[in-house]
């Protein structure tokens, strides 16, 4: 009798667990999500340089950050790390405008990236690689998962 009961709540949190979304996947209306993935699994010390480019004037880094002190990821998932920001703190144009990088070491063959959050609110980013992927599935194609 012990063994069944253990077995049906094994079952149902299972179940249960099976029927939540993954924490970074599909960000909440008003948030955009940058994810992470390098290989080597390695993330310590790397951070997300981001910043709002208005028309006509210069660009500003987001509130806290500078280039010595990026963004530390929110959180980590399955498939690596993640940054999830508020779209409205880029500014009335929507555009995201970011860095990945640890010290002076930059990620996407060093440039300045960016993507617009009517296009893109879940954007992928494959360490070496100079893509920004729109899905899960892309950037796992890229990295050969």
């Amino acid at each position: 009798m012990l063994n069944k009961r253990r077995l049906i709540k094994t079952l149902l949190a299972t179940l249960m667990l099976a029927a939540i979304p993954a924490a970074a996947d599909n960000p909440p209306e008003g948030m955009v999500d940058i994810h992470y993935h390098r290989p080597d699994g390695k993330y310590e010390n790397w951070g997300l340089h981001a910043w709002k480019r208005a028309p006509g004037a210069s660009d500003q880094p987001l509130e806290g950050v500078s280039w010595f002190s990026p963004l530390t990821p929110t959180g980590k998932d399955e498939f690596g790390v993640y940054w999830r920001l508020a779209i409205k703190d880029f500014g009335s144009t929507g555009k995201v405008h970011y860095i990945i990088h640890k010290g002076d070491v930059k990620e996407q063959k060093g440039k300045d990236m960016s993507f617009d959050t009517k296009e893109i609110n879940d954007a992928y980013v494959v360490s070496g690689n100079p893509a920004i992927f729109k899905s899960k599935v892309e950037a796992q194609a890229a990295v050969g998962k």
